[in-house]
């Protein structure tokens, strides 16, 4: 984190490569081409403003001296595709004028949406900033800046006021860094060799399954893992929770018309022991393969809001639907998501 003067104008920005770039919002530089950036310690550089984008209100400086290499963030991918979801909690960090000299103030928040203006993606969140906080980054929960916070609206709900540019806009800024652009927005010279795009394991759309191994009702060990190549339909649930009958119920009607070489269904019961998980399995005629969860491993790494809670999971092990509660119309809705993935 730094702070930042640009003439009249005061605000914050990200250190994102160990020589001293560092990523801010264009309205904290305006047309200035000197920046001064101020370090938590208290070291303060004169930075030179390498390029800017109005459009996406971002902005790259160039600090120059320093000793040795500067710290800087990690950058994480703000898309849905990566697991980023509504609802998921976020941090704000900035240099709010109130403050003075005094260190970044970090805010929480949770993300509300993730709205496209002028075709530009920008993540909304319910975290709160003040005068000075534009261009300091938003965080996810992985510790990676998700996105440039750039502005905060007064003329909607408060609980969802502030906008951050998604950090992935900032892509042609960020080649400037690596030496594959040029700061008057050319072809780059040399293009980076494509690199394997490797997902997250998260329990969240987009992200890769996360993997387990359990009993089913029949005392065999069932790998979520064995099921690539076919989709699947995770759900998870208790013999107490309310909806989880009647939902397994309409899947087990319909269980017997899905091959089994292209959709299995994994119901998986957390926190009975195994008699218990067997007999209310008999109980409601559940169709597919039951799994018993006495210690809640699958809890623990899927973190369930509320039961029951579903997941279709296509054929490379990818998270691609995630539903809480019953299903008005399990039947239709499952061969929906058949065709479409």
């Amino acid at each position: 984190m730094v702070s930042i003067e640009a003439g009249d104008q005061l605000g914050s920005g990200v250190i994102v490569h160990k020589s001293g770039y560092v990523l801010t919002s264009w309205h904290v530089v305006g047309a200035e081409r000197t920046a001064y950036v101020t370090l938590n310690s208290g070291e303060k550089y004169t930075g030179s403003v390498l390029a800017t984008d109005q459009v996406r209100d971002l902005a790259l400086i160039q600090m120059a001296g320093g000793k040795g290499e500067f710290a800087c963030a990690n950058l994480g991918n703000p898309a849905e595709s990566d697991g980023l979801q509504i609802g998921d909690s976020i941090a704000i960090a900035g240099y709010p004028a109130y403050a003075g000299t005094g260190p970044p103030t970090v805010t929480m928040g949770v993300i509300c949406a993730f709205p496209a203006m002028e075709l530009v993606r920008f993540i909304q969140s319910s975290a709160q900033v003040y005068p000075g906080s534009s261009g300091g980054p938003m965080i996810n929960c992985f510790g990676e800046v998700i996105g440039i916070v750039n502005s905060k609206y007064t003329n909607i709900r408060d609980a969802c006021s502030t906008f951050a540019t998604a950090i992935d806009e900032a892509s042609a800024l960020l080649k400037l860094v690596e030496g594959t652009g040029d700061a008057e927005g050319s072809p780059a010279a040399a293009t980076a060799a494509p690199q394997p795009v490797v997902k997250r394991t998260c329990p969240n759309v987009g992200c890769m399954a996360p993997a387990f191994t359990l009993n089913d009702v029949d005392g065999k060990q069932v790998s979520l893992d064995s099921f690539k190549g076919r989709k699947v339909l995770l759900v998870l649930t208790n013999t107490s929770c309310e909806g989880c009958s009647q939902l397994v119920q309409c899947i087990s009607q319909v269980y017997g018309s899905w091959p089994r070489d292209q959709l299995e269904v994994l119901v998986v019961v957390s926190g009975e022991n195994d008699n218990s998980v067997r007999d209310w399995a008999v109980v409601n005629g559940v169709k597919g393969r039951v799994l018993s969860d006495p210690g809640g491993q699958v809890t623990a790494q899927y973190k369930p809001s509320s039961l029951p809670e579903t997941y279709f999971i296509n054929t490379y092990g990818e998270v691609k639907i995630k539903r809480v509660g019953p299903w008005d119309n399990c039947v239709a809705g499952i061969d929906s998501l058949l065709k479409l993935y």
